[in-house]
């Protein structure tokens, strides 16, 4: 079982949840998986027409790259692939936050985690 780091990919601040690891559209098959999971790929595709314009080469390949990522796993049935969500959506949340502060924390000590535990305590207080 290949299992990845989830924000290795790369992380940007300026998203809100999941998006800040992931892409617009992963984002979305991921919201997809999670409210339903052991979902081909005309499946997903369905859903995300319910939003977007979206051609099914690119769901294929999004699932396909997701996949890759150790984001979903798969399992072939027929001639299709079904796909879930490797990690449930709060494991996955709290792996993204254990690996951004890891990555930001690690190795630049005590006053920087002094500065982060307290800005935390007042973002909790509002």
């Amino acid at each position: 079982m290949k299992v990845s780091k989830i924000a290795l990919r790369g992380f940007s601040p300026a998203q809100r949840g999941i998006k800040q690891v992931l892409g617009k559209l992963e984002a979305e098959v991921m919201q997809i998986l999670w409210l339903q999971p052991s979902q081909a790929v005309s499946e997903v595709e369905t859903q995300l027409r319910r939003k977007r314009e979206v051609a099914r080469t690119t769901v294929m390949t999004t699932l396909d790259r997701m996949h890759n990522k150790g984001y979903l796993t798969r399992e072939k049935q027929g001639k299709a692939f079904i796909y879930s969500p490797r990690y449930s959506r709060e494991d996955f949340e709290r792996r993204m936050a254990q690996e951004v502060l890891g990555a930001l924390l690690g190795g630049i000590g005590e006053p920087v985690l002094s500065t982060f535990v307290e800005l935390v305590v007042k973002m909790t207080a509002i």
